[in-house]
């Protein structure tokens, strides 16, 4: 196999996450017709990346979410990448925040950065959110 085009586009991990569903999909369907035979190296790097990704934020997400996100940063004037990076990690606090994106204290404002996370909590919300809740309480208590 030879690479003609390096770095021609980065994926997010929900669209990973997708493409190795559609691909298990196509590998099942192709078993039961009894035709090629995938590599068990590959299943099992399949295997390991989606139970990664079983466990990160993009287990959660739709593509409704994420171009929801994208829409509300629209204003901001983030790079691809940083971009990539807040859909990838879902940053919950300004020092998280403030790691994904470059030069943040020079490109944005405090307020900015509480806005931002408050987008990302409106965009992206995540079943663990409630149970972090708990358990701020419960250690407050």
């Amino acid at each position: 196999m030879e690479i003609l085009q390096t770095n021609s586009a980065m994926l997010s991990n929900y669209e990973v996450m997708a493409l190795l569903a559609d691909q298990k999909a196509q590998r099942i369907a192709n078993e039961v017709a009894g035709t090629r035979e995938v590599a068990e190296n590959l299943r099992t790097v399949e295997f390991e990346v989606q139970k990664y990704l079983a466990a990160s934020p993009c287990s959660t997400q739709s593509a409704e979410q994420i171009a929801a996100l994208k829409k509300a940063f629209g204003s901001y004037e983030l790079m691809k990448v940083e971009l990539l990076q807040i859909l990838n990690l879902r940053p919950k606090s300004a020092v998280e925040l403030l790691l994904v994106i470059e030069e943040f204290e020079e490109r944005f404002s405090l307020d900015d950065c509480d806005e931002m996370l408050r987008i990302i909590a409106t965009a992206l919300p995540r079943d663990d959110d409630e149970e972090m809740e708990e358990e701020e309480v419960a250690e407050d208590a």
